[in-house]
C-alpha cells in the first residue's frame, strides 16, 4: 500500500489516495473534488528488469517486487 498523489484531468486539482501497486497497473481513481472518474497509467514509470528483493522464504526462494520510478504527481486521463 502506497500513498500516491494524482492530478485530476478534469478540474486540475491534486489529491492523494492510498493504492496497492502490483505488476504494471492502470489505477482507476475518482477525484474527491469534482467526482470525475479517471485512470492513472503507471506503465510508463515501470523500470523493466529492475526488481527489489523483499525476503527469502524457508526454501530459499526470494520474493521480489517490481520497481516504479514514479513522479511526485501522477497525471490522470478520462475513460
Amino acid at each position: 500500500m502506497q500513498r500516491l498523489t494524482f492530478k485530476c484531468f478534469n478540474c486540475e486539482r491534486t489529491y492523494q489516495l492510498n493504492r496497492e501497486i502490483q505488476g504494471q497497473p492502470k489505477l482507476e481513481v475518482a477525484c474527491p473534488y469534482c467526482d470525475t472518474k479517471a485512470v492513472a497509467d503507471l506503465r510508463p514509470f515501470w523500470r523493466q528488469n529492475n526488481k527489489i528483493e523483499v525476503h527469502k522464504d524457508l526454501q530459499g526462494q526470494s520474493l521480489s517486487l517490481d520497481m516504479f520510478d514514479l513522479p511526485d504527481v501522477l497525471p490522470t486521463v478520462g475513460f
